[in-house]
């Protein structure tokens, strides 16, 4: 069986119709509607899975804790602060080192949340995603210092 569509055009002036006529078999149109279904439904799944992807990227926390436990800084994902937590000997430090360990500790937490979240996006798209290789590139970019006595 044939499915037949016609379009008809009528140009401006009214004096010239032009009939174009595409002919189709129904398994044709069939397979094209079933592919595009699949297309569909492949979106939505995608569509679910970023949103779920954002809120586990939204829950992430991480801590680090300085070398000699006075300084304990949390972070999100996306390196904003969540929390510090000072032992009494970080009150024995001058302000200005207590300063530079915050800052050190912070960063080394900020480390910590986007290896959480590149994993996070990892597990969900696929390590060859162009997703995944734009936040691991953002993470390796090098901090603007290096803090003393951490690794990264």
């Amino acid at each position: 069986m044939r499915l037949l569509t016609s379009l008809t055009q009528v140009m401006d002036s009214g004096t010239s119709i032009t009939r174009v006529t595409d002919l189709f078999s129904s398994r044709e149109a069939e397979a094209a509607i079933a592919r595009i279904e699949q297309q569909v439904a492949e979106a939505q799944t995608r569509a679910a899975q970023a949103q779920q992807v954002q809120a586990d990227i939204d829950a992430v926390r991480a801590s680090a804790t300085s070398p000699r436990r006075e300084v304990t800084v949390t972070v999100d994902a996306a390196g904003r602060l969540a929390g510090i937590r000072l032992a009494d000997a970080a009150y024995e430090l001058r302000p200005d080192a207590l300063e530079q360990l915050i800052v050190e500790t912070a960063g080394r937490a900020q480390v910590l949340a986007g290896e959480q979240a590149l994993e996070i996006t990892r597990v969900a798209f696929g390590a060859d995603s162009p997703i995944v290789g734009h936040l691991a590139g953002e993470l390796d970019r090098e901090p603007p210092s290096q803090p003393m006595g951490f690794r990264v």
